[in-house]
C-alpha cells in the first residue's frame, strides 16, 4: 500500500490555510457587510456553488480518474480537450439559462441582484475552466501545485473583497470577488500545467468518456445541493421583507457547520487518485471510511454540541439568533462528510451510478421538507430538512456499500464507535468553551481523552499513527515526539 500521507500533510497544511483565508472573508464580510448584505452575499454564493457543481463535478473528476489511471498519452491528450470544450459549453449554457430567468422574474432574485447575477455567471465561466487544468495536477500527483492555486484563490478573493467592501461596494464587492480570484487561479493553473501539451495531439475522446462523466456528475450534483439548496429555500420561502436577513443569519449557520465539509474535501482529494490507480486494494478505501467517520464526522458534532460559543467566536453577537439551526444542520453536515467519502470511492472504483441514483433522490426529499418546514419553522426547518435528507443519504449509500463489496459489518465496532462520540461530547460539554482560550482548551484536552479512548478500544492503531506521521516534516524537534506517540498507541492497544 503506497503511503499518501504526505500529500495528505501537503492537502491538509494547505486545507488549514485555505480555511482560515476562506473563514476569514466570510467572518469579515460578516462584520463589514450587514445582515441583509450578507444575505445576498450568502445567496449569490449558493447559486454559485451549484452552478459550479455543473462545472466541477462530471468532467473535472473524470479527467482526473484518466490522467491518473493507466492510459496512453494521447488518451489523456485527448480527454483533456474534450473535456475543457464541454465544461466551457455546459459554463456558457448555464449562464444564458440563468440570466435569461432573472430577467424573465422566472427566477425572481430582486432588482438589487443585477449586477450580482453578472458576477455570478463570470465566475461559473472562469470556474469552468480553471478546474479542468487544475485536474491536470491532481491527475498526476502534483498535489503542492494543487494546493498552491487554492491558497492563492482564496487569498486573492479575500483581499479583493475587503478592498471592494472598503470602498463602499457592499454586497457588489464581495461577490466581484469570486470572479476576480477565479481568474487568478486560472491563470495559474494554466501557467503551472503548460508542460502538458495536449494541443500536440489530433483528435478527441472517446463516447465512453461522457457517458461516464454523466452519473460522475448527479452523484457530485446530489452533494453540492444537499448542502446549498436549503439556504435557496430560506431566500425564497420566506417574507419577503425578511428573505435577505435569514439568509444571512442561516449563512453564517452554515459557514460553521461546513467546516467538516472542506477538511473531507481535502482528504478525498488525495484519496481519489490512489483510490481510482489501486482499485484492485480495498485498504485505500477503507482507510477513507475509518478517517472520515472516526476524524471528520466527530468535529461536526462538537460544533453541534455548543454552537452558541462558536457563533460568539466568529460572528456579531446579533448572530446568536442562528445557534439553533446550526445545531441541527451540523450534524446534517456530520452526515454529509460520509455522503462525500462513500461518493468518491463508488466514483473512484467505477461505480458511479449508485450515488448517482442515491443522492438525486435525497435532493428531492430536502425539497419538499424545505417546502413543508421553512414557512413555518424559519431557519430551524431548513437545518432539519437538511438533516434529514442526509441521514437518509447517508445510511442508504452506507448499506449500499456493504451490499456491494459483500462486507461484514462488526457491531461491536460500532458500539465502540459511538461510545467514544459520547465520551468525547460529555467531556466537552462539562469544560468551560465560551471565548477562544476556553473554547480551544476545552477542544484540545477533549480531543486527546477522544483519542487515548480510540487507542484504548483498538480503533486507532499503529499503522494509522505511522500513516499520519509519515507526512510529518522529518525534523529533529518532532522525531522524538513521533516516536513516543506510537509507543503510547501501542500500549493503549494492548488495553
Amino acid at each position: 500500500m503506497t503511503n499518501p500521507s504526505k500529500n495528505s500533510f501537503v492537502m491538509f497544511a494547505a486545507f488549514f490555510i485555505g480555511a482560515l483565508l476562506n473563514y476569514g472573508f466570510n467572518v469579515i464580510m460578516g462584520w463589514m457587510l450587514t445582515p441583509a448584505q450578507f444575505g445576498m452575499l450568502g445567496v449569490s454564493a449558493s447559486f454559485l456553488l451549484i452552478f459550479s457543481l455543473f462545472v466541477t463535478s462530471a468532467f473535472p473528476l473524470t479527467t482526473t480518474k484518466f490522467i491518473s489511471g493507466k492510459y496512453d498519452t494521447t488518451t489523456k491528450h485527448r480527454v483533456f480537450k474534450s473535456a475543457l470544450i464541454a465544461n466551457i459549453g455546459i459554463a456558457v449554457l448555464l449562464s444564458i439559462v440563468f440570466y435569461v430567468g432573472y430577467t424573465t422574474d422566472i427566477i425572481d432574485l430582486g432588482a438589487n441582484y443585477n449586477l450580482l447575477v453578472i458576477c455570478i455567471l463570470l465566475a461559473t465561466i472562469f470556474t469552468a475552466m480553471s478546474i479542468i487544468y487544475i485536474s491536470i495536477l491532481q491527475g498526476t500527483f502534483r498535489f503542492k501545485s494543487f494546493a498552491l492555486i487554492g491558497i492563492i484563490t482564496i487569498f486573492a478573493k479575500l483581499m479583493s473583497g475587503v478592498i471592494l467592501v472598503k470602498m463602499g461596494f457592499g454586497a457588489l464587492g464581495a461577490v466581484l470577488s469570486f470572479p476576480i480570484s477565479m481568474f487568478i487561479g486560472l491563470s495559474l493553473a494554466i501557467l503551472l500545467t503548460r508542460d502538458f501539451t495536449f494541443w500536440k495531439t489530433k483528435g478527441w475522446a472517446d463516447s465512453n468518456v461522457y457517458f461516464f462523466a454523466l452519473p460522475m456528475f448527479f452523484g457530485t450534483l446530489g452533494t453540492t445541493l444537499l448542502m446549498n439548496i436549503d439556504i435557496i429555500g430560506v431566500k425564497f420561502l420566506t417574507e419577503v421583507a425578511l428573505s435577505d436577513a435569514l439568509s444571512g443569519y442561516y449563512r453564517a449557520a452554515l459557514i460553521l457547520a461546513q467546516l467538516p465539509i472542506f477538511i473531507v474535501g481535502a482528504l478525498m482529494g488525495v484519496l481519489f487518485p490512489y483510490i481510482s490507480k489501486h482499485q484492485e486494494d480495498d485498504r485505500y478505501a477503507s482507510k477513507s471510511i475509518k478517517y472520515g467517520a472516526l476524524f471528520i464526522l466527530p468535529l461536526a458534532l462538537v460544533i453541534a454540541a455548543i454552537p452558541e460559543a462558536f457563533i460568539l467566536l466568529m460572528f456579531p453577537s446579533e448572530y446568536i439568533a442562528s445557534a439553533p439551526a446550526l445545531s441541527i444542520v451540523a450534524i446534517g453536515m456530520g452526515f454529509l462528510v460520509m455522503i462525500m467519502v462513500f461518493t468518491n470511492i463508488f466514483q473512484a472504483r467505477n461505480v458511479p451510478r449508485i450515488p448517482a441514483i442515491i443522492l438525486p433522490f435525497a435532493v428531492i426529499i430536502e425539497i419538499i421538507l424545505l417546502v413543508v418546514l421553512v414557512p413555518s419553522y424559519g431557519i430551524v426547518g431548513a437545518a432539519g430538512s437538511t438533516a434529514i435528507a442526509c441521514s437518509i443519504g447517508c445510511i442508504v449509500l452506507a448499506g449500499l456499500y456493504v451490499h456491494t463489496y459483500k462486507l461484514k459489518i462488526n457491531h461491536l465496532t460500532i458500539v465502540k464507535v459511538l461510545v467514544s462520540f459520547c465520551i468525547l461530547l460529555l467531556v466537552l460539554y462539562t469544560l468551560p468553551h465560551t471565548g477562544l482560550f476556553p473554547l480551544v482548551g476545552s477542544m484540545t484536552l477533549s480531543g486527546i481523552i477522544y483519542l487515548v479512548v480510540l487507542a484504548s478500544f483498538g480503533l486507532l492503531t499503529e499503522e494509522d499513527t505511522s500513516i499520519f506521521l509519515a507526512g510529518m516534516p522529518n525534523h529533529k524537534a518532532i522525531t522524538p515526539i513521533a516516536e513516543m506517540t506510537s509507543r503510547v498507541i501501542r500500549k493503549l492497544n494492548r488495553v
